[in-house]
């Protein structure tokens, strides 16, 4: 494509909340990368809901439009209506991305939608019913429709041939990464932090996600209180409640963990601080389009213990400890190798620092971009 010619890209950050979750990040970041490596696009930015979208930090003017309807009901509107056009309510776009699975209606701009991972087929068991059945319904048809489809691994990828029947050809793969400002924290000063401002004394374990079944946090909980009867640690849990979380404070009870497990809930600031000064990070998942948390940890220095299913291995290569995540006591033998032994945590903790340095968002927006530049020439 010529050089000269600016390229219109209609963007949806809907998902970018005040509290981002995994796919606010990448849609936060992607953006600001994509802004900072082309001077031949121009975003036109759309976003839907009661709350405007908070897109402070972007380094360029971009026009926004957003549509305070609540986005289920414009949901609803796209699949019954096929209207309003995504790209006229932006005021005309050659692509438009949508960021967030759903793709909507347009009138003449190319698109591209960006699938984070297909739990919802996979592993239905573990994904919240709100969600399985409106994105089951539609995933198919939105794979087939969009002119690319942007996926962060190659697990999403075989998912999404094995699930659906898209031209294999439109399937590009983005690994994510982590902000530039993540690093490794001095780990007295980490602890420090940690125990002043939170009040989390160490030694302890540490579990980063939102609390909902996907992210087996019964069986963290099943293994920790194995674990728990050897080790002094605490289990420190930081992350939103999803769906289904009471039955996570009723098993702490039932496994006598009241005094050994915390919730901190959201946690916008410190995290740099709490991977540092973790022993180990402890992520057995059923199941990751990616896993954001994983990057977070290696970069800062932070053993990890995960799963051997979905994207782990890709994310993590020789940088974790990884267990089928139905093993609950094979989990808490992971961990406690990784507390023990202390040659095998160094090669961990090396691995993963290396493991992580891989990934970039630079290479991330410039693949994506290249995707815009392809459908609009």
């Amino acid at each position: 494509m010529d050089e000269g010619i600016i390229v219109r890209v209609g963007y949806d950050v809907s998902p970018i909340t005040k509290a981002r979750s995994g796919v606010g990040n990448y849609t936060y970041f992607l953006l600001k990368h994509l802004m900072m490596g082309s001077e031949n696009c121009e975003f036109r930015l759309f976003s839907s809901g009661r709350r405007m979208i908070d897109h402070e930090g972007l380094d360029r003017h971009v026009s926004h439009r957003h549509v305070p309807l609540p986005t289920r009901v414009l949901y609803r509107m796209w699949e019954t209506l096929s209207w309003p056009n995504v790209d006229s309510l932006v005021g005309g776009c050659d692509v438009f991305h949508a960021t967030n699975f759903f793709l909507p209606p347009t009138r003449k701009a190319r698109t591209v939608v960006t699938i984070h991972d297909l739990g919802f087929l996979a592993v239905p068991q573990y994904s919240s019913p709100k969600i399985v059945k409106p994105f089951s319904k539609g995933i198919n048809r939105f794979c087939r429709d969009a002119d690319a489809i942007m996926v962060y691994s190659e697990s999403t990828k075989r998912d999404i041939l094995r699930f659906c029947d898209p031209d294999p050809e439109k399937i590009v793969i983005a690994p994510l990464a982590i902000d530039e400002q993540y690093h490794p924290v001095e780990r007295e000063k980490a602890k420090e932090v940690v125990r002043t401002l939170h009040g989390i004394e160490d030694p302890y374990l540490l579990f980063v996600s939102t609390l909902e079944p996907r992210k087996n946090v019964v069986g963290l909980l099943e293994s920790f209180a194995i674990l728990a009867k050897d080790i002094p640690h605490k289990l420190v849990l930081i992350g939103a409640l999803g769906w289904s979380s009471e039955e996570y404070f009723e098993r702490i009870e039932k496994l006598g963990l009241g005094e050994r497990v915390v919730h901190l809930g959201y946690v916008a600031n410190d995290l740099l601080s709490f991977y540092s000064a973790a022993d180990a990070f402890v992520f057995p998942t059923h199941y990751e389009g990616f896993g954001l948390p994983l990057l977070e940890a290696m970069t800062c220095g932070c053993p990890v213990v995960s799963s051997d299913n979905s994207s782990i291995e890709e994310v993590t290569g020789d940088g974790a400890l990884l267990v089928n995540s139905h093993d609950i006591e094979g989990f808490a033998d992971a961990v406690s190798k990784v507390l023990t032994d202390r040659a095998w945590r160094e090669r961990l903790v090396t691995a993963g620092k290396a493991k992580a340095a891989t990934f970039s968002w630079t290479r991330c927006a410039e693949t994506t971009l290249e995707v815009y530049q392809r459908l609009a020439s």
